[in-house]
This record gives C-alpha cells, structure tokens and sequence, in this order.
C-alpha cells in the first residue's frame, strides 16, 4: 500500500518532525529503506554506513507511539546486523571511523526506545535477540579493559553501556516463562567477567565519598553491571554464581573496609555504589555454606552493621523509599535477612548481640525497613532474651499481628499493589514463624488471641505465606491449650484437612503435621503404651524378658540445612554396619505417619541439634515423640556454638551430647559409638578386644575400641618444681611456666591440661569467664578434657578449688590496680581494621537515652597453638543518640 503522502525516499528532517505518519507510511518507508539498502557485509561502504544512518536518525524523529505498530521488519534486521559488525571490528581493530560511530549511536538509540515503549517486548524478540549480535555485545565488554585503553573509545563505551541498559530493560520485562531468556546467559557472563575484574575495583577504590555524580565508567562499573548481573533468573544461575563468589566476598569486604572509615561523608553516589554492590550480596542468596565460616564474610556484616548504626543516614529515612539513605540502609537490612538464613552466619549475628539495632529500626518511618527489623529480631532474639524481657516481646508480636492483619484486609482493596504486600505478609509470617520457637511466645499468641487470625485468612494468602502460617500453627499445637481450641473448630478443621491435598508438598506436609499434632499422635501413643503393657506381662509370666528386635538401630532426626554433616554421619554408621533410617530427599521433612513408624521401629535416634533444628516443627515433632517414646536419645550439636535451650533443651536434659563443632569428625563419630554402648549397658573388660556388635539380623559390627581408665600423663602428675618465679611475680606478668607451677603447688593438676597455653593475663581472662557462667563453662572444660585424654573427667571438687584460689589472687591490690591500668590502656586504644583482623569506629557520640549502637571493639583470644594468635571483632552496646526520626527501644 503506498503511503497518504507523496515524499522524497530521503525527506530533510523538518519535514520529518512536521509530517502526521500513519501506520502505513511508516511501513513505506521502512519498506522502501530495506529494498534499497539491503546489507551484505561483504559491500559495507562508508558510503552504505552513511546512507543507514540517514535513515535512522529519520525514524528517530517518528513519535515512538507510530512507530512502535511495526515491531519487527527487515530493515531492523539489516541494521541489527551492521550493528554487530561495527562492534566486531571495534574489539578486533580498536578503532572505528566517525561515520561508524555515528551509526552506533543512532542505532543504539533507536532499539533502545523501541524497547522502552513497546507494550510486550517479546514482539521485538525474532530480530533484537540474535545469539551473533548477543555475543558480539559480550565480548566487547568481556574485553573492555583493553579496549578502555584507547581515549577515543569512550564514545563508544558510551554506547556500549546503553546496549546492557537496552538488553537489561529487555530482560526484565519478558514473561518469566520466556523460552529464550538463557539466549542472555553469554551476555550475563561477561557482566560477571566486568564484576570480577581489576577495572571494578580500581574504579570503586577511585570513587570519593564526598562525589555528587559518578563518571560513565563509574556508573557502567558500580551501578549498570550489578543491576543487569541481578536480574538474572535463568537456568544457569549457580554456574554464575559459583564463578563469582570466591572473588566477591573478600573483595567487597576489602572495598568496604576502605570506604567504611568516611561513611560520614558518604553522597548520593557513594551511597548508591555500596546499595548496588549489596544487591549482588542478596542476589547470590543460598550459596554461601562453603564461606560462611570464612573471616571475609564476617567482616562484611560487621561492616554492613556499622552502616545500620550511622545515625546520618538513620535520620533521613523516609516514609518511601526514594531517597539514597532509605535505600542503603534498606539494603543492608536485607542483606542480613539473606545471611540469617546461613545456619553458621546467624550463630555469628547472634553472638555479636545486636538485637537493640534492630528494636530501633523497628520503629523508623519506612514499612519495608521496619518489617525486615521484625525479621532480624525474630531470628537473632534468644530463649534468654525472651524470657528476660516477657513484655517488650509481647509488645513485639503485638505489632507483629497488627501490621499482618492490615496487610491482609489490605488484599481485597482495588488498587492495592498485590505484589507488595504479598511480598509483606510473607515477611511477617517468617517473623512470626521463627518466633514461635519460643513457648512464651506460643503463650502470648494465645492471650493475644491471635490463634484465629492465622487459621481464618490461610486461605487467602499465596503459597508461601500460607505454608508460613500453617508451620507455625504446627509449631503452636504443641500447646495444649492450643490444640484444645483448634479441636473443637470443626471449619477449622475441615479447611485443614483440605489442605492436605494441595498441589504444595510444603502446604500440604505442613497441613499433616498439624493435624497429626491435633489427633493422630495421641492415638498412636495409646496404641503404642498398649502393646508395650501387654509385653511387659507377657515377660512377667515368663519371668524374664524378652529382646526386642528393632527394624533399625538408629534413626537420625535432622534439619536440612544441617544435611551436610548428616550425610556425613550416616555414611559413618552405615560403614559400621548399622541400619539407619533417615530422610535424605525431603526438605519439609517426612510425612508424620513414616516418621512415626521410623521412631518406633528404631533402638536409637540421633538429634542433631542446631538453630534450624529447634525452629523446625518438623524436628520438634520427631525429637518430642521420640522423647515420648522412651527412645534412646543421642543429641549431637550440628553447628558450632550451638547450645540447646528451650523445648529442646527440656528434652536433652542431662544427657551427653556430641559436637561435632568442636572436636575432629572421627572422634566424634567414635563417641557417638561409645554412647551407643553406654546405652545398651554393655560391660567392656578393660584387656578386651574390639566388641562385636549385632547392628541388625543381617549385619554385625565393631562399636568402640577397649578402654583402659584414663589418667593424666605424668607431665602433670609428677613435676620437677625449681625456680618457682611465680611467687615473686605478679600474676599479669607469668609465664606459661608459672602458670604451670602454680597450678601443680595448688594441687590443681587436672587444670594444667586446660590452662597450660596461657600466661597471667590468660588465667585472668579464664576465671573473669567462669565467673559469669560458671556451669556452662565447667561443662564445656570438662569436655575439653574428656576429649584430650579419652574420657578423663574434671572433679567438680578441682574446677570449684580453681575458683578460690584465683579469686585469692584477684582480690589482692596488686591485681586490682594492674587490671584497672589494663582496662584504661584497652580503652584509650583504637582498633585496626576488619582486614587487620578487627574493625574501626567512628569517635563515639554524646549519649542519649533511649536507642543504642554498637562500636566494634577487639579481644584476642589464644589459640591452641602455641604461636598463633587470632583477634575476633565483637560488639558493645553503647548510647544511640536519638535521631530526628523518633527511633527508641521497643520496650518503651
């Protein structure tokens, strides 16, 4: 069809601008360009360039609501190619003629606002995603430190970011079940090659606080390749993701550790740089297991911490998150979220004792901030935490539950932004869910009668959030008084049951579990305590009792995310010859009726106790039942520094645990074979060979080595005592040796063992522990010894005479006044850096009431080596100046 218009096939462009295009004259046109300019990379005259560029700079002057009616033509196609070709030749050549760039630019600008404009970008899918031009893209930024090289490539790079800013737009609005978004894994590799390279961090390191804007390298660097690296979904994202890791995370720590000691200076364009680099923080959620023990990461929430105490920014939150303060300290609060979720991080957030920061943001004017506190609040708060403070953690989940009912009235109104506040609900349900944990809070659920608001409006919410709901529902029946409400609800119950046959395996599991709770546990246990009455009168009769034969010896209870070191345990038993049942494939765990079975039917079950593990529902259950059981327990600690309290801890009680946090793989393993022993009352001749064990009908097996009495070596038993310089030297100043010397004239040999790496300042540090949790720390001295010397244990008698005498020394006025020079000098002294092993602060501000912040401080702790030294950072909680903000502890 011709055009409503007569025109010259090469208008001017003011009768471009003038002219009223229709549909069909932008066709002609676009028609007319193709035949006449058909492109053959073989025929790429300048002449040919010059022409193409004529007529795109033409239909950059079309209004983009005319032009975009025709989304795919050949003549793009034609352009698209030119395109690639020009960027082949520049990261070959390195230089480009003026009529070549000038072709790139318009051309860039011209898919590029296509792209913006179009209602549904797959339309432009058959010409713009071609793999060549993709690829041409990607080695161009896969090479742009040498291409960089050249000052007159900067025009150029220009366009190449605009190109990752088109591709990026374009990925973000496909459908997320797009067949062709792996088309963009190539062009996602080469962000990530940008992301690792030395370019990144000589231009981050470049970057001044006090900068207003950035340069366009800067920006291409510091903000376009994270935001692209992170929109990534596709098939290949572990494949990125392991490739980038191991280069991120000391480097971000590092980059922060610069940058950290000027955060008060921090602009708009330091701000946004470290947001963007924590987005790649959050993006790579999941993977971090193999690091999260390492001192990098470590030093990156610390960091990341003194960024959520910096009162500058905490005052120009704002209610929406426009603003750059609102949105570094937003994504740093959700960094930490994503790091809670790490079994091994969040015992290191637990340790360093921040809850107060949390409890002030809870209270800032931004929702998402203050929902992400709740969150960090409800996985950082510990039993001690909540029993100590019942009302501000009432106070907590009051505000909790109001804030989640809101939401979900919120769900029926017309404009309401559904994904938001999905993605809010889900929010507070995991708050709540990790809070349940805790029986006071199961109670307060109850008082607040909160009970009906999580079983009416489940059926409301998405997946995930009604998952949430029902895992905690399963954790609250372990209240009676719980369980009898939910009982008597026949709706409820009824809705209940008709989950369980959800598509979900999660909703659907998690549906079982409560209703297991509710009725089947109870039926299954008079079944179970009926059998057993009648066995134990049918061995009466006979007068002697009867073995029972088990189908397994063991079944092991375990949280997924501690399935690492589980499988590692099996694999252990199973070469001893054991027959275990545990659940290797699901995540939600088993269903209750196979969980029953596998507790009833095993002789042992192997708690591996962890944070996780207390907070599951599922491990609750399987570790209560067992407990009711009258199974033989065998709690093993699954992560390091994990000790067992609450629910948990009632059911341990004062059975020995194993951990595996703090002793080699083996020899834990061993003493779980010899508490297996132990159990079953087996008497070991000390002279006797390996005892074989009958694991099963089909198999036997070796459990445990002969055991002769331990006794301490005489090292420490028969000591040569000359030159006793630790009578005439005052205690800060001893030597190992005296320390050894005294213990032995105190008769203390028990504590030479334990103590015999220290010096003075050592044995004080040692009993100033003792003295605030003297229990846990008999216990945890006590094992030490026991692990050393093979089952050697400390006399009470010793450890208590260990107290008296050092607290002798301490009382003495010579001590007092060394110790108060000690603590005056550790005051007066700043701290090094994280990459120093420590972290610095900032010059403390005029204490206010009300809100607290943390300042890093340092404490060298003694390794087992005699020549290592290692310095851990902690946290001291000091005054919070009040901001403008109206932050203050929940608990006012």
């Amino acid at each position: 069809m011709l055009p409503s218009n007569n025109y010259d096939y090469f208008p001017q462009a003011k009768s471009i601008c003038q002219r009223q295009w229709t549909i069909d004259d932008v066709k002609y046109f676009l028609d007319s360009s193709a035949r006449k300019l058909p492109y053959k990379q073989h025929k790429r005259t300048s002449r040919y360039v010059r022409k193409t560029t004529r007529i795109i700079k033409q239909l950059n002057e079309i209004p983009l609501e005319v032009l975009v009616t025709i989304p795919s033509h050949e003549f793009y196609i034609s352009s698209r190619d030119l395109l690639r070709d020009i960027l082949d030749d520049w990261h070959s050549l390195m230089q480009l003629s003026e009529e070549e760039i000038d072709f790139v630019r318009n051309g860039v600008l011209l898919f590029k606002d296509l792209v913006n404009i179009i209602p549904d970008v797959s339309k432009l899918t058959s010409w713009l995603i071609d793999s060549s031009f993709v690829e041409s893209v990607a080695t161009c930024m896969s090479n742009i430190d040498q291409l960089l090289s050249k000052h007159q490539n900067q025009q150029m790079f220009k366009q190449l970011a605009r190109l990752l800013n088109m591709f990026g737009v374009y990925y973000e609005r496909l459908p997320s079940n797009a067949e062709d978004k792996d088309e963009f894994y190539r062009l996602f590799i080469a962000t990530m090659n940008c992301l690792v390279s030395s370019n990144y961090e000589r231009v981050f390191k470049k970057l001044k606080p006090y900068a207003k804007s950035m340069t366009r390298e800067q920006k291409f660097f510091l903000i376009q390749c994270p935001s692209f690296l992170t929109s990534y979904r596709g098939l290949q994202s572990k494949n990125i993701i392991d490739q980038l890791l191991g280069t991120m995370i000391p480097r971000y720590a590092s980059l922060l550790d610069k940058h950290i000691q000027s955060i008060k200076e921090w602009k708009s364009s330091m701000i946004h740089a470290i947001h963007h680099l924590l987005l790649t923080v959050t993006h790579v959620r999941g993977y971090y297991t193999p690091y999260a023990n390492g001192q990098p990461i470590k030093w990156l929430i610390d960091h990341i911490i003194r960024i959520l105490t910096e009162l500058t920014f905490i005052e120009k939150i704002s209610k929406k998150s426009t603003n750059p303060e609102t949105v570094l300290i937003h994504s740093a609060l959700q960094t930490l979220t994503i790091f809670a979720h790490e079994p091994d991080l969040l015992i290191y957030l637990k340790q360093l004792k921040i809850t107060s920061i949390f409890r002030s943001l809870a209270f800032v004017s931004n929702e998402s901030i203050v929902l992400h506190a709740y969150v960090m609040l409800s996985y950082t708060l510990e039993e001690d935490d909540i029993k100590a403070s019942e009302k501000a953690s009432g106070r907590l989940l009051t505000k909790i539950l109001d804030t989640l009912r809101k939401k979900i009235q919120s769900i029926s109104v017309m404009d309401n932004d559904e994904e938001s506040t999905n993605r809010n609900i889900a929010l507070l349900m995991e708050a709540i869910q990790a809070l349940v944990q805790h029986d006071q809070i199961k109670s307060e659920i109850l008082k607040q009668n909160a009970l009906h608001l999580l079983v009416n409006h489940c059926q409301q919410l998405n997946d995930r959030s009604k998952r949430l709901v029902l895992e905690s529902l399963g954790s609250i029946t372990f209240d009676e008084e719980a369980a009898r409400m939910l009982r008597g609800d026949e709706e409820v119950i009824k809705s209940i049951e008709d989950m369980q046959k959800d598509e979900s395996d999660g909703i659907r599991k998690a549906a079982e579990k409560i209703l297991w709770n509710l009725f089947k546990e109870s039926e299954r246990e008079k079944k179970t305590n009926t059998k057993k009455k009648i066995t134990e009168s049918d061995d009466k009769k006979e007068d002697q009792p009867k073995k029972v034969d088990y189908q397994y010896d063991i079944m092991i209870s375990y949280c997924h995310a501690d399935k690492e070191l589980v499988y590692r345990v099996h694999q252990f038993l199973a070469d001893q010859g054991f027959k275990i049942w545990v659940d290797r494939d699901n995540i939600y765990g088993p269903a209750m009726q196979a969980m029953a079975d596998a507790v009833e039917n095993s002789e042992f079950v192997i708690l591996c106790m962890s944070d996780s593990y207390k907070r599951s529902v599922y491990c609750q259950a399987e570790a209560e039942y067992a407990f009711r059981c009258k199974r033989n327990l065998i709690p093993i600690i699954a992560r390091q520094g994990y000790r067992a309290d609450g629910w948990l801890g009632l059911i341990i009680g004062s059975r020995i645990y194993v951990d595996f946090g703090r002793m080699d793989f083996k020899k834990a393993c061993e003493l779980i074979l010899k508490e297996i022993t132990l159990q079953r009352g087996n008497q070991i001749n000390e002279q006797s060979k390996a005892v074989p064990h009958q694991a099963s009908q089909e198999t036997s097996v070796v459990v445990t080595k002969s055991i002769e009495q331990p006794q301490l070596p005489d090292f420490y038993t028969k000591r040569k005592m000359t030159k006793l310089t630790y009578r005439i030297t005052v205690v800060n100043q001893w030597t190992q040796k005296d320390v050894l010397d005294f213990l032995f004239d105190t008769n203390l040999h028990y504590m030479m063992p334990i103590c015999e790496l220290m010096n003075g300042n050592g044995l004080i540090k040692l009993f100033r522990i003792c003295q605030t949790k003297p229990s846990r720390l008999y216990s945890q001295l006590n094992e030490e010894l026991m692990l050393q010397f093979d089952g050697l244990h400390l006399p009470i008698g010793v450890f208590t005479q260990f107290l008296s005498e050092i607290d002798q020394l301490i009382n003495s006025s010579t001590v007092r006044a060394i110790e108060q020079d000690a603590l005056l000098s550790t005051s007066s002294s700043s701290s090094s850096t994280p990459t120093q092993s420590s972290a610095k602060t900032s010059k403390s501000q005029p204490p206010k009431k009300s809100s607290t912040q943390l300042s890093p401080i340092t404490s060298s702790i003694e390794s087992t080596s005699p020549n290592l030294t290692t310095t851990q950072t902690t946290y001291r909680t000091q005054p919070l100046p009040v901001p403008s903000t109206n932050i203050r502890e929940l608990s006012t």
